[in-house]
């Protein structure tokens, strides 16, 4: 019997990679989608996928979508209030327990979500314990629920964030003056991972949930830091990338609009590094590296650079 599966975030770098793995696996996969005219939408659509109209404040829609299948791969974003995204997990797991089918749950949430040591002595009221605490409550909805297979993802820093439109939340001026401004100490490094790979990891959970049954893994593959990650880039996109450190008064003043500034100053004053070999030989799903990703994605790379555009 053909499995079926739900992904959320279908059009996006990690369910869409989801997507593409579960039915190279000849699953049948249902998409969620607020806008089912989208371009991305409808390549979806081309390669067999069934799509559902609704966000995921849409319990109906929610519902339909996850009717008849065997699992659900999640992934939310931030929301505002945070609490937003909390119920929006609640929405997804009480439509797949409804559903009665649902026997494999995957939820991709972000690194080290669960140990408390790396942000916990935070303030309740910054921008990182809010985060973590949101991502942590995530996590506890789909543990709780009961379901026959559950599977947590942690994925690092990913590569596709130096591509737009993403690198725009991150590194504005990367698209705009080739420019990676930052806070990173010189010798501060950031796990990084790709999406793809993420995708791999979750149509495996939710196709062999016996294997992957429990398990929590932190995916991460490639330590680097600002300098290295300017060099891999300068060289994939053949153009010069600088860099600047940020002064604290512009850290103040960018804060609101560069929301990941506080991961950056998080690497600086804990040790964030996974390691990606001690994944590699667990799982035996082999990595791709920073050339490996913009080989992959040079379409968008050159549109990520100005002076490669």
């Amino acid at each position: 019997m053909t499995l079926k599966f739900l992904v959320t975030g279908g059009t996006g770098y990690q369910g869409g990679a989801t997507i593409h793995y579960l039915l190279e696996k000849g699953a049948t996969v249902h998409a969620l989608v607020r806008n089912p005219d989208s371009a991305a939408a409808q390549k979806l659509k081309e390669n067999g996928v069934v799509i559902f109209k609704g966000g995921f404040d849409d319990v109906e829609a929610i519902k339909a979508a996850t009717k008849g299948v065997d699992g659900v791969f999640q992934n939310l974003s931030p929301t505002w209030p945070a609490e937003q995204q909390i119920q929006q997990a609640k929405n997804f797991v009480n439509a797949a327990l409804e559903a009665g089918t649902v026997k494999s749950y995957v939820v991709s949430t972000a690194f080290h979500c669960s140990d408390r040591r790396i942000w916990g002595d935070y303030d309740p009221s910054h921008g990182l314990h809010i985060y973590y605490t949101t991502k942590s409550a995530v996590e506890d909805v789909v543990k709780q629920a009961g379901f026959p297979s559950y599977t947590i993802l942690r994925p690092a820093w990913l590569y596709q964030n130096y591509l737009v439109p993403q690198s725009g939340y991150h590194f504005p001026e990367l698209s705009t003056e080739g420019l990676l401004a930052h806070v990173y100490e010189p010798n501060t490094r950031m796990p990084h991972f790709d999406a793809d790979n993420v995708g791999q990891f979750a149509a495996a959970a939710l196709t062999e949930p016996e294997r992957f049954n429990g398990h929590e893994i932190e995916l991460g593959n490639e330590n680097l830091t600002l300098q290295e990650t300017r060099n891999l880039l300068s060289k994939a996109a053949g153009v010069d990338i600088k860099t600047r450190m940020r002064s604290k008064e512009e850290v103040i003043e960018m804060g609101f609009k560069v929301g990941t500034l506080i991961f950056q100053q998080l690497a600086n004053e804990k040790d964030l590094s996974i390691d990606g070999q001690a994944l590699v030989n667990k799982y035996g799903i082999p990595f791709n590296n920073f050339g490996d990703v913009m080989t992959r994605e040079k379409e968008d790379l050159l549109k990520s650079i100005p002076a490669a555009k």
